[in-house]
């Protein structure tokens, strides 16, 4: 089940699963030293986070179709279209046009897939096209001339804006004591 929690929630889940928490409270100890931890937690849990965001199975996380929030410039000439990715795009799940067969195949700007797009004899089609994103920059191969395209469907794995932590909850297994 797919679950939002604020910072404060989150860092709650973080002590306890970090076995910070529940405080031992049957003895007293006074110290007037000592560093406060939660802003070091806080980073903790944002590294975490960010590293479920960019590297978790799919069905742990909130997948959002951006199709509507972006704009397609298509270079006919190239056979190509772009799309600049939000800055909260953390990764590009499915990429699909109007005018193509099936969704894109999506690569790093370095496979050899990518390399095979520089010539138009090697270049993507509409049956089997091609989507290389090269950080933040989406770009699209197997675009037809006089045939111009739309964005049908674009899924990301956004980080939310507003500073909350969206995932399914079995992600939380994931979270294990620091040795």
């Amino acid at each position: 089940m797919m679950m939002k929690l604020s910072t404060e929630e989150m860092l709650s889940q973080w002590r306890m699963r970090r076995e910070l928490e529940p405080l031992r409270s049957d003895c007293t100890v006074s110290r007037a030293d000592g560093i406060d931890l939660t802003p070091l937690l806080v980073a903790q849990m944002r590294d975490w986070y960010l590293g479920l965001l960019d590297n978790a199975p799919l069905e742990m996380l909130a997948v959002t179709n951006i199709a509507n929030e972006v704009a397609l410039v298509v270079n006919e000439q190239d056979g190509m279209a772009t799309i600049t990715l939000p800055s909260q795009c953390r990764r590009v799940v499915e990429v699909k046009l109007t005018t193509w067969a099936r969704p894109a195949e999506i690569v790093g700007p370095d496979s050899s897939l990518a390399m095979c797009q520089k010539w138009k004899f090697t270049r993507a089609g509409t049956t089997y096209p091609v989507a290389i994103n090269d950080n933040g920059l989406l770009r699209l191969y197997g675009v037809e001339r006089g045939n111009t395209p739309k964005i049908e469907r674009l899924l990301c794995v956004m980080e939310p804006e507003d500073g909350f932590y969206t995932f399914d909850e079995r992600a939380l297994s994931l979270i294990v004591p620091e040795e």
